[in-house]
């Protein structure tokens, strides 16, 4: 169906439109030029003719020359020159000669503007319609000179059918080229505005698939151009949000998962609670188990903020000394690491390392990485954290001597609620997030997360930072 308000049509009728109006200024051009050519050819014609015929007759006309023989040397000035006529003219203006026999001018005064000018010295010119032939002329008039003096003059007239008659052919074969051309730019223009907007169209149906949670769509690329880049623009984004949005389904199916648990346990507690008569020392235990269960709904709460706040950006960004902060926390961890028989080491460099970002979501994204190899490093074992600068980055390592990572868990491990042990992880209370808001601190900082580990011997965790513009001041 032919709808003007879409592209498709704007873009036909602006390409047919164009062609007929450039067809139309280069034809009306092109006539006027060829009408002024052919003008002036028969006008340069007629003057050397009349130039020629003056030169050949101006020394009979100083005698009493025979006007039957200027008569007979008109008609053959005529026939040399194309004209229709040739009228030989003395200084009175009286006709000596005429080309036309029957009917001319011959002894009668010719009373022209153009004879006029001539006897003037000037040469004369008119185009009029002729009164004898009704057809369009071009009358000249050409001074006869001899020894500098006026004697005569040479008038002669040309009909302008033949020059109408090929304007008129040239017109009508321009008129049939705008025709083919219009025809011709019609059938391209339609050709070219389906092949423009046919992807557009798929395009406009993609996302309204996508509008109706159709989210798998991908549109064929062919071309180069403009969109051809925006197909593959729109099929990149179509691919992240279909897997961002399984991602969040995955997201809301794992937080319902890891609430369940604690819910029912808290539920089961609670009514036992409610429903039995216990000992003290039950209800001691239960209302510990009922405190055990809250601070992991506390905790994977504070997690799934701690989340959100990431992804909205919401953190307010500062310059500090990353070297001092790191300082500052192994100093406060080192207490519960003791109490768990492992020794917490550390190697940091002196002078300041500054960076820019939120000093909490670093804070919190090493102390999560801390927890997690005291978490998983049985007593006896050693953690250490260290710090170091290279090429306009900052980078953090903590390495453990703890139980180490499956090497098929290894790339899954940032991801949130991946756990390797999941009972394990549950027992300790984790969320299954710390890594996971560790990965999203770091890369929102411009950074970048890694992880080593061999089963059996330990794990690495790192992170790295761009410096701050000022860069490292070392003391």
């Amino acid at each position: 169906m032919f709808r003007f308000r879409s592209i498709r049509s704007r873009l036909t009728v602006t390409f047919l439109l164009a062609v007929v109006a450039v067809m139309l200024i280069v034809g009306f051009f092109l006539d006027q030029l060829l009408g002024h050519y052919y003008i002036k050819t028969l006008q340069e014609n007629l003057v050397r003719s009349g130039e020629l015929a003056g030169q050949f007759v101006s020394a009979h006309l100083q005698e009493d020359a025979d006007p039957v023989w200027l008569s007979s040397l008109a008609q053959n000035f005529k026939r040399q020159s194309n004209a229709a006529r040739v009228i030989f003219v003395d200084k009175k203006g009286v006709v000596l000669g005429d080309s036309v026999r029957v009917g001319g001018y011959l002894g009668q005064r010719l009373e022209r503007d153009e004879v006029d000018e001539a006897l003037a010295g000037e040469t004369g010119i008119s185009l009029q319609l002729s009164e004898r032939s009704g057809q369009k002329v071009m009358q000249t008039a050409v001074p006869i000179i001899h020894e500098e003096e006026i004697i005569g003059v040479v008038f002669l007239s040309a009909s302008l059918q033949e020059i109408d008659k090929i304007m008129t052919d040239t017109r009508r074969f321009l008129f049939l080229t705008t025709l083919f051309a219009a025809a011709v730019a019609g059938v391209g223009s339609i050709f070219l505005a389906r092949r423009f907007t046919g992807p557009l169209e798929l395009l406009a149906e993609a996302a309204g698939s996508m509008a109706e949670g159709k989210l798998d769509q991908q549109i064929e690329v062919s071309s180069s151009d403009e969109i051809g880049r925006l197909a593959r623009r729109f099929n990149h984004m179509a691919e992240q949000l279909n897997y961002h949005t399984k991602n969040l389904h995955k997201f809301v199916a794992n937080v319902a998962h890891e609430l369940r648990t604690p819910l029912a346990s808290l539920s089961l507690i609670i009514k036992s609670l409610k429903d039995y008569q216990m000992e003290p020392e039950q209800r001691q235990e239960f209302l510990e188990d009922l405190d055990h269960e809250m601070d992991r709904l506390i905790a994977l709460v504070k997690d799934l903020l701690e989340l959100s706040a990431l992804e909205g950006g919401a953190a307010r960004l500062e310059r500090f000394d990353l070297g001092e902060m790191v300082r500052d926390l192994y100093q406060q961890a080192a207490s519960n690491f003791d109490r768990q028989g492992i020794k917490l080491l550390s190697e940091l460099p002196a002078g300041e390392i500054m960076v820019s970002g939120s000093w909490l979501q670093l804070r919190q994204a090493l102390h999560n990485l801390l927890d997690n190899a005291l978490d998983f490093t049985p007593p006896g074992g050693w953690v250490k954290v260290s710090l170091w600068v290279e090429e306009g980055t900052v980078g953090v390592k903590v390495e453990d001597t703890g139980s180490g990572i499956p090497e098929e868990d290894l790339p899954f491990i940032f991801k949130r609620f991946y756990r390797v042990d999941r009972a394990r992880s549950r027992e300790s209370g984790g969320t299954g997030l710390g890594l996971a808001i560790v990965q999203e601190t770091v890369e929102a900082h411009g950074g970048k997360v890694g992880a080593e580990s061999e089963e059996g011997i330990g794990s690495t965790f790192y992170f790295t930072l761009p410096l701050d513009q000022r860069g490292v001041n070392n003391t």
